[in-house]
């Protein structure tokens, strides 16, 4: 039998009581109903990292597709967006953003222009 743990969390009464209604329903203990909770959450936070929305879908094609969405769900969606950590280039592109870098070209007109007023404004 795996390892449980005691958790103690404090909720509002409204969620209380939503607790113990889905756990009569369902014919389960509280417990087994915020584990279910949980992986859904962990399920809808690993999409939101990546910046995927959570949605209902309808079991008809003419239904509407329904979002949900947390604070915290939306948080994780938004930086997804913010600050991507991969950069994905096709390899002919690669090859071309390579070669730039190694063989950078000279600076134009304009940015020796900037440089040198950026030079003369610094203490």
């Amino acid at each position: 039998m795996p390892q449980t743990e005691r958790l103690q969390a404090s909720l509002p009464a409204i969620t209380m009581r939503e607790l113990t209604r889905l756990s009569e329903e369902l014919g389960v203990d509280k417990s087994a109903v915020v584990q279910e909770a949980l992986s859904l959450f962990a399920k809808a936070a690993s999409e939101a990292r990546k910046g995927a929305r959570l949605a209902f879908l309808p079991p008809t094609p003419q239904g509407t597709v329904r979002e949900f969405s947390t604070p915290l769900l939306t948080h994780m969606e938004q930086a997804a967006h913010l600050d991507p950590t991969d950069i994905v280039l096709p390899d002919g592109d690669f090859d071309k953003v390579t070669a730039r870098l190694e063989a950078p070209a000279a600076p134009t007109p304009a940015l020796r222009a900037l440089a040198r007023k950026r030079r003369r404004s610094q203490p």
